[in-house]
C-alpha cells in the first residue's frame, strides 16, 4: 500500500491532522493556528503573524498572543515541518497540505461553473453533509461556516436543475431532496423539486410536496410560500392571516387596558 507523504487537515466534522498516513495529535492552540490558515488559504495567499495572533487570541496583550502563537508555531513544525511556512513576519499552510474544505469548495465551483453535469462532484457534495468544525466556539469561524454551508446547498440545488433540464427527473429529484432534507424552509429548492416532480408527470406527488411545504412554512415562521409558486401547482393564494391575528390581539389587549 502507497502512504500519501502530503500532510492531511481535516476540518469537516471535527479536526483531524494527518502526517505520512497517520493520525497526529497537536495541542488546542495549535490545531487553531492550521484551521484558521486552512481557512484563510481560500482567500489569501499567507497572513500576517500580528493579525493572526490578534485573531486568534484576542482578548490577551500583544505580547502574550504573539507569545502563545509562537509556542503555536513550534508544535505544529515538531509534528512536520512541512506543514507552515514563512518568516518572521507572514506564515501560510504549505501547499502541498491537502485540506478537504479545499476540495469541498473546488467541487461545488465546478459544479456552479460547469455547463455539463459533474457526477463525481455531485456525489461527493451529497455525501459531504458534515459541519465545520462542530464545536468549536470561534468568532472567526462564523462567516466560514455559513459560506461554506450555503455555497455546498446553491451548487447541488443548481446541479438538480440542470439534471431536470436534461429530463433526468430521478437523479434530478434525489439530489434536490438532499438539500431539502438540510434545509426544509429553502423555498428555492422546494421549487425546484415542485418542478421536477411536475416535468416528470407526477402531478399529486408535486401538489403533496407544496402542500407539505405551505404547512411548515406557516407552522415555523407564519409566512406563505411565493405566488409563483402557488400558481405552478394551480393552487390560489391564501391571505396572509398575520394582519388579522394582530388585529385581534391588539382588541384583546385594550379589552384588558379597560377594565
Amino acid at each position: 500500500m502507497v502512504v500519501d507523504k502530503h500532510p492531511t487537515v481535516s476540518l469537516l466534522g471535527g479536526f483531524t491532522l494527518c502526517v505520512d498516513g497517520a493520525g497526529f495529535a497537536v495541542p488546542m492552540h495549535s490545531r487553531r493556528v492550521l484551521a484558521y490558515l486552512a481557512l484563510d488559504k481560500l482567500s489569501e495567499h499567507d497572513c500576517d503573524r500580528g493579525v493572526l495572533a490578534e485573531r486568534l487570541w484576542p482578548d490577551a496583550p500583544a505580547e502574550r498572543s504573539r507569545a502563545s502563537l509562537r509556542t503555536a508555531l513550534w508544535r505544529i513544525r515538531r509534528a512536520s515541518p512541512s506543514l507552515i511556512v514563512g518568516g518572521n513576519d507572514r506564515v501560510m499552510l504549505a501547499d502541498d497540505v491537502t485540506v478537504d474544505v479545499h476540495h469541498l469548495r473546488r467541487d461545488a465551483e465546478r459544479l456552479l461553473a460547469d455547463a455539463v453535469d459533474c457526477p463525481h462532484e455531485r456525489a461527493q457534495l451529497m455525501a459531504r453533509n458534515a459541519d465545520l468544525l462542530p464545536g468549536w466556539d470561534e468568532t472567526w469561524l462564523l462567516l466560514a461556516r455559513e459560506q461554506l454551508r450555503q455555497l455546498r446547498l446553491h451548487a447541488l440545488e443548481v446541479a438538480g436543475r440542470k439534471l431536470a433540464a436534461k429530463g433526468r427527473y430521478p437523479e434530478a429529484i434525489d439530489v434536490i431532496l438532499t438539500v431539502v432534507a438540510e434545509e426544509p424552509l429553502r423555498e428555492s429548492a422546494q421549487a425546484a423539486l415542485i418542478e421536477a416532480h411536475l416535468c416528470e408527470g407526477n402531478a399529486v406527488e408535486a401538489r403533496r410536496q407544496f402542500d407539505r411545504f405551505a404547512e411548515m412554512l406557516w407552522s415555523e415562521l407564519s409566512l406563505r410560500p411565493s405566488p409563483e409558486l402557488y400558481g405552478r401547482v394551480g393552487t390560489p393564494v391564501r391571505a396572509d392571516s398575520n394582519a388579522g391575528r394582530q388585529h385581534a390581539d391588539q382588541r384583546r389587549a385594550s379589552a384588558g387596558r379597560s377594565r
